[in-house]
């Protein structure tokens, strides 16, 4: 995909979006946070098109992630969203915006 950030604008561009969140939410992403790693995402409404995506936080829960991915989750479209670990198929929260 076009315009895949590298690891270093990764960084930047999570911290600048957690700069802008309120205290509570921060405070419990940057628990939750792990290293960056890369995952290619499918969406089961696409064409079996694949998306890189940059995996930064586990939820600790029922197998759920936080990943950044320019292809957009779900319908919403948003580049930041909830993942599932162990699959291919990943959504979104149901406002379009995780953070």
């Amino acid at each position: 995909m076009e315009n895949f950030p590298s690891k270093s604008e990764m960084e930047k561009l999570l911290k600048d979006e957690m700069d802008r969140m309120d205290a509570g939410p921060k405070e419990y992403l940057q628990e939750k946070l792990i290293l960056l790693k890369t995952k290619t995402l499918k969406w089961e409404y696409g064409d079996e098109e694949e998306f890189p995506a940059w995996v930064f936080a586990d939820l600790e829960e029922q197998d759920v992630g936080v990943a950044y991915c320019r292809g957009g989750h779900g319908g919403y479209g948003d580049v930041w969203g909830l993942i599932f670990f162990h699959d291919d198929l990943y959504w979104s929260s149901p406002t379009g915006h995780f953070l």
